[in-house]
């Protein structure tokens, strides 16, 4: 692919790779340290708030513990997990948008293989370093506006148990790939 730079403005901001990661670790051990102290439903609290107020990294911290629950405390819950994710995703958290990357190869493979690939990098200053982070950010910001996930509903949805299910997955999978086209067009 061309590295191709856009001369109408600036790609919309991100979360660096290493920032995230970095951001990502030290809530983390906030949690756990919570966790082993006391004092969990206080810091998952102050995780939900930040996201409501659209830190993308929290969002990619509560994304972690619905995957695989919180014992005696948070459930596993795969729908937010991947909707956290999501979130995060489409604000621009290229850390989130690495972990994601085996739900959207087929997507980047179909974006990459268009015709019209070289407007799609002009518009969106694609190169060959970004593209997957540039691209994963506008799949996940499509998916979110198709599911219209917001992070004040889920922090509002209770915390149930929704274990994974591998139809969950071959659903979102198969939902994607249907809007590939929409994407592409989004895209151009």
């Amino acid at each position: 692919m061309a590295d191709v730079r856009y001369s109408h403005g600036l790609r919309p901001k991100v979360i660096e790779y290493q920032e995230a990661f970095d951001r990502f670790v030290a809530e983390r051990k906030k949690v756990n340290s919570a966790i082993e102290k006391g004092g969990v439903a206080e810091a998952f609290s102050e995780l939900i708030d930040k996201s409501v107020h659209n830190d993308a990294v929290a969002m990619d911290v509560l994304a972690y513990y619905y995957k695989s629950g919180i014992t005696n405390f948070l459930p596993e819950n795969y729908k937010k997990y991947l909707y956290y994710e999501l979130l995060a995703c489409a604000k621009g958290n290229n850390f989130a948008i690495d972990k994601m990357q085996f739900l959207f190869t087929n997507t980047y493979d179909r974006i990459l293989d268009d015709n019209d690939l070289e407007v799609i990098a002009y518009l969106n200053d694609l190169t060959e370093e970004n593209y997957a982070f540039v691209l994963g950010k506008e799949i996940a910001k499509f998916m979110v506006k198709k599911y219209q996930i917001n992070a004040e509903d889920l922090a509002q949805e209770p915390n149930e148990a929704v274990p994974f299910k591998n139809e969950f997955l071959i659903e979102f999978r198969k939902d994607l790939d249907d809007s590939t086209e929409e994407i592409i067009e989004k895209l151009k």
